[in-house]
């Protein structure tokens, strides 16, 4: 009699093992559930950093950040210094090139901070607005968008991912531009693409040598003409030896000009041409490659939205706490993937704008495979997003 009640509590046993098994993995594969998690967020602002020490603040009604393509520079360290230089009567009715601006226009106060020369073809009608909200006006007080020039200042260098050597730089613009490298106590002339003309690729009628510690100032003049579209890209491209041209518009697409060859102008995207020109060795200088005058700072400078130190901080189902940081004050929000079912969810967004975030999740089944990646948008809008991590409840 107690061998029969032994076996049968075995058999009870086995069967309410495998019943158990058989509902989790029905759950597995129950589609769903994601609907019944909910969160709770909890970030908190970091303390307050290092001091700076001594800085030059930016003067707002005097500073204009980027005004022709909205870039930012990642570091105080980097970047173009600009001068805006308007027509004048003195120049008279035919302009020839941006000489005439430099030599004989009206060199404005404002400064201008630029991450980089980089404003594919597109119309302009936005003009220049200063960190104060003012926009610059011309002689007659009409919004600045034609019959301007503006000089830039900088320094060129190589950034750790670039080769030392030889470098071809070109320019393509609407209108003139000249390109100037100061060596030794002279400023010497790489590039003349000035006069009135449709986007044209300008080149250099030599490269420059640049080693891993080089630092060559360098000096863009730039004029927009008749209203409505702009442009001006530097490019440069990497050879393996010293290069002269006598005539720089005989080689790849120097010289060649339409304001919808290089890029849409409509819109600035890329069109083939340009495609084409990156396939053979050219980019675009970046931010990293252009170092302000000395003893001037960039003060248009916007730190990029980075997630760090995701992770699962503690989980029992059904609950779990996931933990992140970023670098700038963010929002807050999850995407959640059911690995058995392959669906997903984006919970709802803490609107709250912190540097150190925290979220509860509730409605998770044990035994449910997820993965979860953090969310996080910045005060303008940038949206980063974190690699996926497991989580097991």
């Amino acid at each position: 009699m107690e061998k029969s009640l032994f076996v049968l509590a075995i058999a009870i046993s086995l069967s309410l093992s495998v019943q158990a098994k058989n509902k989790q993995e029905y759950l597995q594969h129950k589609r769903g559930l994601l609907k019944s998690v909910s969160c709770v967020f909890s970030g908190v602002r970091t303390s307050t950093g290092p001091s700076l020490g001594s800085v030059e603040f930016a003067d707002p009604a005097n500073t204009v950040c980027d005004p022709l393509s909205n870039n930012s520079s990642v570091s105080p360290e980097n970047g173009l210094l600009g001068k805006l230089i308007l027509r004048t009567p003195e120049m008279g009715a035919k302009i020839s090139g941006v000489m005439d601006y430099y030599n004989k226009g009206q060199k404005l106060d404002q400064n201008l901070y630029f991450a980089d020369v980089n404003v594919p073809t597109r119309p302009f009608t936005s003009g220049f607005s200063t960190l104060s909200g003012d926009v610059l006006v011309d002689a007659q007080g009409n919004k600045l968008i034609e019959h301007f020039a503006i000089e830039y200042t900088s320094v060129l260098q190589l950034s750790a991912a670039d080769k030392e050597g030889d470098y071809e730089i070109a320019t393509l613009s609407d209108d003139g531009s000249r390109v100037f490298v100061k060596e030794g106590d002279k400023w010497n002339e790489l590039i003349n693409n000035d006069g009135d003309h449709s986007t044209r690729m300008g080149c250099p009628y030599r490269t420059i040598h640049l080693k891993r510690d080089s630092q060559v100032p360098v000096k863009i003049l730039y004029y927009q003409g008749p209203r409505y579209h702009i442009a001006n890209v530097l490019m440069w491209k990497h050879h393996k030896k010293p290069q002269t041209w006598k005539d720089p518009s005989r080689h790849s697409l120097c010289g060649v000009a339409s304001n919808n060859f290089y890029f849409d102008s409509r819109n600035g995207k890329k069109m083939p041409a340009m495609k084409y020109l990156e396939n053979t060795g050219w980019d675009v200088v970046s931010t990293s490659n252009f170092k302000m005058p000395e003893q001037k700072q960039n003060p248009c400078v916007e730190e990029k939205l980075e997630i760090s130190e995701f992770q699962v901080a503690s989980v029992q189902a059904p609950n779990a706490t996931l933990t992140w940081k970023t670098n700038v004050a963010a929002t807050s929000q999850l995407r959640i993937i059911n690995i058995y079912t392959g669906e997903e969810i984006i919970t709802s967004e803490d609107a709250n704008l912190v540097n150190d975030h925290s979220v509860v999740l509730s409605g998770l089944v044990h035994g449910i495979y997820y993965q979860v990646q953090a969310i996080s948008k910045d005060a303008k809008g940038n949206e980063v997003r974190s690699a996926l991590v497991n989580l097991l409840p």
